[in-house]
């Protein structure tokens, strides 16, 4: 609306110049064609500056594509940052090794184990005794006892494989004598349960029950007793036996050692059976004693179970000669051995 009127107010001041100036109708509309074109321009230079200020603006806004090119710089030090979990990497091997380390505290443990092995030797130092070579579990010193005997016996038959169980009373006769055949079982541990039947005059007696074992040639390889009360009547009381440790231990010499020299030294432990001395004999194949050391040894005391002992024997052999080493202890009110203990040997002149 604006441009209309302005255009019309153009034309009227146009007429009227030429209405001034007498110039004819018909040139009037010459000059306004070539007017309008000059008009045209006018106008349209109007805009031209508005599109150029639009321009302007887009001109301003093509530095701020820049910082996006900046922002994509920022991710190439996101890429930088990439190689940091290498060395955390790394370091998870180092980790691995800790555990490997801890295995060898886990090694640690076996040398404990040593101080165990290094107690052995005390233990060999100070012994434990051995069970005897024979010995009667059942019944035990002064149980008093009914006919049959119910015994409980550990033995080694003898090298002719017999065991061999007597019933002594107090005035040496033999009340009862058994041979037992275990030939099947020679050089064997066993343990036996014979019955052992008596008949006594008195209504009580006091007897022996010894269990003796031999070599091939009759001499004795091992003897164990207990003193028993035998009852006519009654009920019987067993007591547990008292003698459960080898009462002689020879450290020196060992079975079937060669000795030479004329002298036979003797090293061990005791733990007599009664006060009666020890006897020391060596016996030869045919029975007869070659030679013959009484040894005193007193009842062991505090922590220890039998008592050290060292004797020399002097002896004399034309030539070689196997004997039996035995260690024995006699009985008190019953006459006889209670205890021994042998092993074989071989002397040279």
């Amino acid at each position: 609306m604006k441009k209309t009127l302005f255009l019309l107010a153009l034309l009227g001041v146009l007429f009227l110049s030429a209405c001034a100036s007498s110039v004819e109708l018909g040139s009037l509309f010459t000059p306004t064609f070539t007017l309008t074109p000059s008009v045209t321009p006018s106008v349209t230079q109007t805009p031209t500056p508005t599109e150029t200020l639009t321009p302007s603006p887009t001109d301003t806004e093509t530095p701020t594509l820049f910082p996006t090119f900046t922002t994509s710089f920022t991710l190439t030090s996101t890429d930088t940052v990439t190689p940091g979990p290498s060395p955390t990497d790394t370091r998870t091997p180092t980790v691995t090794r800790t555990p490997t380390r801890t295995r060898i505290p886990t090694r640690t443990r076996i040398p404990t184990r040593t101080p165990t092995i290094t107690l052995t030797p005390t233990i060999t130092n100070t012994p434990t005794p051995p069970p005897p070579q024979t010995a009667i579990l059942r019944p035990g010193l002064l149980s008093r006892v009914v006919s049959p005997i119910q015994a409980e016996i550990n033995v080694t038959p003898g090298e002719d494989g017999m065991v061999r169980i007597e019933l002594i009373g107090e005035d040496g006769r033999i009340i009862v004598r058994q041979v037992l055949d275990y030939r099947n079982y020679r050089g064997r541990s066993i343990t036996i349960y014979p019955q052992i039947p008596f008949e006594i005059q008195a209504m009580a007696e006091t007897a022996r029950l010894q269990v003796v074992t031999q070599d091939r040639f009759g001499r004795t390889i091992s003897l164990m007793s207990v003193d028993l009360v035998l009852l006519s009547l009654g009920r019987a009381e067993i007591y547990p036996p008292l003698v459960t440790q080898e009462p002689y231990i020879v450290r020196f010499p060992q079975e079937g050692q060669v000795v030479s020299g004329g002298v036979l030294w003797i090293s061990g432990l005791a733990r007599p059976v009664n006060s009666s001395p020890i006897l020391i004999e060596l016996v030869g194949e045919s029975g007869a004693v070659l030679s013959t050391k009484l040894l005193t040894v007193e009842p062991p005391s505090g922590e220890l179970s039998h008592t050290p002992f060292e004797v020399e024997i002097p002896y004399q052999v034309n030539a070689s000669t196997p004997v039996r080493l035995t260690f024995r202890q006699e009985g008190g009110r019953i006459p006889g051995t209670v205890a021994l203990s042998s092993r074989v040997i071989v002397l040279e002149p």
